[in-house]
């Protein structure tokens, strides 16, 4: 075990999973001579069938080919082409979805079609839902863990709402694990990426242990070293040196020279029961753990104002610093006396950037079939503990430091019932229940302070947040076929839900009583709010190879309080409540297969209007700049989207997409300035209600992290080296126009059009017993910014992450 590894406290239990991992490895060596991993029980969210995929897109078993829905499927084939195992690199083969971690806030942000929801507020939920095993999950902490034995990954564009619990005005992106297998097979893989250090195993064995009951017990583990160089050496900070006052020490030191490390460890159990006839069940429980050097350690800065050659903090130059994005940051952390003070923060990872989270996640799965008629019950449970603490202004004097621990509870329940009659009407109906309980405890240190004469500590405060939410929807859909080309459908859902928040510090540094809200002075608030979400879509099946659809749809994400890092003395309810977010639109194309169905496609148009986009950005009017979600105005999204697939020949085949989205802000007079900003650059004086404060209008600007166009092309070849042995390449493209990575569109934050290759070989038996990849993401190694933000103190700089940088992997993998 590495010192990184040791330093952030999970050895033991990876240690323990590749233990496992192992057991199962030399199982598969053993085993592989005498049985060939058979093909796994198919997933019922989708099905090969002949040539065609069938998907649950409308909680039903489709045809992807039928389904009026927009959809981009991801198969094992296509995970295993490029090691899926971060959720964040499924953009390689969806067009239009990215997954972005970096600082703190909610952990991560998921856009689709350019619409997507902040990381930067912790009480922020996702506009776009992650539907995982049939649980719905609409926060982004789910994002640091593994993503491993999945047997595919459907992308829904588009509002989501009848079908998919709550919270999907941008789509849903629906996540299927491996199902067991009624032979014993398995397999086991491990791999080596060289540029992040990383070596990965990842496993499962599989098979029937009793009558009508199979099992699948599933591994993953992986040790990273990090691709983010840190050019502090450590400082003196000349602010410290010269107070009046000791503050701990003026001497700043660096945090570990490689960042970004990371540990994950995860094992899934699944089991499967069929009656052989009407019924069957599936439970899973999912443990999961991942460790890391936190959010803040992806991120660096990335441009500062014209003249200035290195990072700035309150005035202070940091020669160890530069202003582009390189995967080099200047990290300062704690001095020994400030950490020794704060327990809050001295065991994680001895203070040194630090972010964890555990999690535990069940699911049930249970279907009923009666005459035509499915009934399906769907129980969930996701808990996680997550932590992060780190540098939140990219330079080597850590003058903004912040820590967070969150610990959630989600449990859902939902109960339907479908029909599959096949004649002139279908329907389907049901109701959703759902409860989260979430307590957030975070502090900060927002630069030099006297030691509280009481408890000795440092840091300017600390604060926790309690919040819940309850919610209760219920819905239904009428398919009618007056022919049998020609389908109607249509249905709601509504959806009644209640949050509630408790505010307070409970530790303010004596010298900012004046900045902070006082302590253990609470904000409480409780929000009720009740919304109906209707769609309606004709469908044209004049053949089986032809589908045109023409779709109404609406959108809905409750609105809520945000959860300010900084509780400043005069935040108020109001301030920190913000709306719902309301989607509706319409959506049309035609899906396509022709010569033998060896060319299909789909050309799919859109257009949507968005009714209070919540977006989150620094709020610099408050005692103490936090940041803060409110809804935009009027927002539109419209495009048109060109996908396909030739299969040329056997074993080759062509593969690409064009999307044009023209995603704007129609009327947002309110919008955040950006640091820095002047008057003759837009930002302006304005009242609202009783207060004055600047502000920009972005009416007619491009949406944030939503680029107009997006092109890609790839290639899949497979075949017969000899008798012995089988060669599979794959090579892909993606080239993406320039966009805005933060919200206030500070010109510094635009991120200029690029390209992105990937490609893979490789090599094994016939029988695929034992294969050998070498596998190659983003291979000419483009450094592009993914998402950011103004640098807190920064006087116009931007603060941001990088997308994955080259990625080299080496990869050996035994079936059995």
């Amino acid at each position: 075990m590495s010192v990184e590894g040791k330093a952030l406290g999970i050895g033991p239990r990876l240690r323990s999973l590749l233990l496992v991992g192992g057991a199962i490895a030399v199982l598969g060596t053993s085993q592989a001579a005498f049985a060939q991993e058979a093909t796994p029980t198919p997933d019922p969210a989708k099905l090969d069938v002949g040539s065609d995929i069938v998907v649950t897109a409308r909680r039903r078993a489709e045809r992807l080919q039928d389904v009026p829905v927009a959809v981009a499927v991801i198969d094992r084939r296509e995970i295993r082409q490029y090691d899926l195992t971060n959720i964040a690199n499924v953009k390689l083969v969806a067009p239009q979805v990215t997954f972005d971690r970096a600082f703190t806030g909610s952990g991560s942000s998921i856009s689709l079609r350019g619409v997507s929801s902040s990381n930067l507020d912790a009480g922020l939920e996702q506009s776009v839902l992650i539907d995982f095993d049939g649980m719905p999950i609409s926060r982004g902490r789910l994002l640091s863990d593994a993503l491993f034995d999945i047997a595919g990954i459907d992308v829904l564009k588009g509002p989501q709402s009848l079908f998919f619990g709550k919270n999907t005005p941008g789509g849903v992106v629906s996540i299927h694990s491996a199902l067991p297998t009624k032979e014993f097979s398995g397999f086991a893989r491990t791999g080596y990426e060289f540029n992040a250090g990383a070596a990965s195993f990842e496993g499962a064995i599989s098979g029937t242990i009793a009558k009508g009951l199979t099992a699948r017990l599933a591994v993953y583990g992986l040790e990273s070293k990090g691709y983010i160089t840190n050019t502090s050496n450590g400082i003196v900070d000349p602010q410290r040196a010269a107070l009046p006052y000791d503050a701990g020490g003026s001497f700043i030191p660096a945090a570990p020279h490689r960042l970004g490390a990371e540990q994950k460890g995860a094992i899934r159990l699944t089991l499967r029961y069929e009656n052989g006839g009407n019924f069957d069940a599936t439970f899973r429980i999912l443990g999961s753990y991942a460790g890391s050097q936190g959010q803040q350690a992806l991120t660096e800065i990335i441009a500062c104002p014209a003249g200035q050659s290195v990072p700035t903090v309150v005035g202070m130059a940091d020669p160890n610093g530069n202003c582009r994005l390189d995967l080099h940051s200047a990290t300062g952390f704690l001095p020994p006396a400030e950490l020794a003070a704060w327990p809050e923060v001295r065991g994680w990872n001895q203070g040194e950037p630090s972010g964890r989270n555990a999690t535990v996640f069940p699911s049930l799965n249970m279907n009923y079939r009666i005459g035509g008629v499915t009934l399906t019950s769907q129980t969930g449970l996701y808990d996680y503990d997550y932590r992060s603490a780190g540098s939140a202004d990219g330079t080597s004097y850590a003058y903004y430091w912040s820590y967070q621990r969150e610990k959630n509870t989600s449990f859902v329940q939902e109960v339907r019932a479908s029909s599959s009659f096949g004649g002139m009407i279908d329907f389907a109906a049901g109701g959703y229940y759902s409860h989260d309980n979430r307590t957030l405890y975070q502090g900060a240190r927002n630069g030099p302070n006297p030691a509280d004469p009481v408890t000795g500590r440092y840091e300017s405060n600390d604060s926790v947040i309690r919040n819940t939410s309850d919610a209760y929807s219920l819905f239904g859909q009428l398919i009618f076929r007056p022919i049998p080309t020609i389908e109607l459908a249509g249905g709601a859902r509504y959806t009644h839900e209640v949050k509630t928040i408790d505010l307070r510090t409970i530790f303010v540094n004596p010298m900012l009583v004046n900045s902070f809200l006082p302590v253990n002075v609470p904000i409480v608030g409780r929000r009720p709010e009740s919304r109906t979400s209707p769609e309606a879509t004709i469908t044209w099946r004049p053949n089986t190879d032809l589908t045109l659809f023409v779709a109404y749809k609406t959108g809905y994400l409750s609105g809520g309080f945000s959860n300010p890092g900084t509780p400043a003395r005069n935040l108020t309810l109001p301030l920190i409540t913000y709306d719902a977010e309301r989607a509706q639109g319409f959506e049309g194309g035609i899906k396509f297969s022709m010569l033998g169905r060896r060319l299909t496609g789909s050309l799919i148009g859109y257009r949507y209007n968005y009714k209070g986009l919540q977006l989150t950005s620094l709020n610099a009017t408050l005692a103490q700049p936090a940041y803060q979600t409110t809804n935009a105005a009027d927002t539109r999204v419209q495009g048109i989207e060109l996908e396909g697939r030739f299969n040329i020949a056997p074993g080759f085949a062509l593969r690409g997409s064009i999307s044009y989205n023209h995603a704007r802000f129609v009327d947002f007079p309110n919008a955040q300035c950006y640091a820095g900003q002047t008057a003759a650059q837009g930002c302006q004086s304005v009242t609202i209600g009783s207060t004055t404060t600047t502000a920009q209008n972005l009416a007619g600007s491009a949406i944030y992290r939503a680029p107009d166009w997006l092109v890609t092309a790839g290639a899949v070849y497979d075949t017969r080296l000899n008798n012995k042995l089988h060669l599979g390449l794959n090579a892909d493209i993606r080239n993406t126009s320039g966009y805005f990575v933060s919200v206030t569109e500070n010109p510094l934050s635009y991120q200029k059009g690029f390209t992105l290759l990937n490609a893979g070989l490789r090599v094994g038996d016939i029988d695929d017993h034992w294969s050998i990849a070498l596998i190659g993401r983003n291979i000419t190694n483009r450094i592009y910014a993914t998402i950011g933000t103004d640098q807190p103190g920064g006087g116009g700089s931007v603060y941001g992450a990088a997308g994955e940088p080259r990625a080299v992997l080496l990869q050996f993998e035994t079936r059995f």
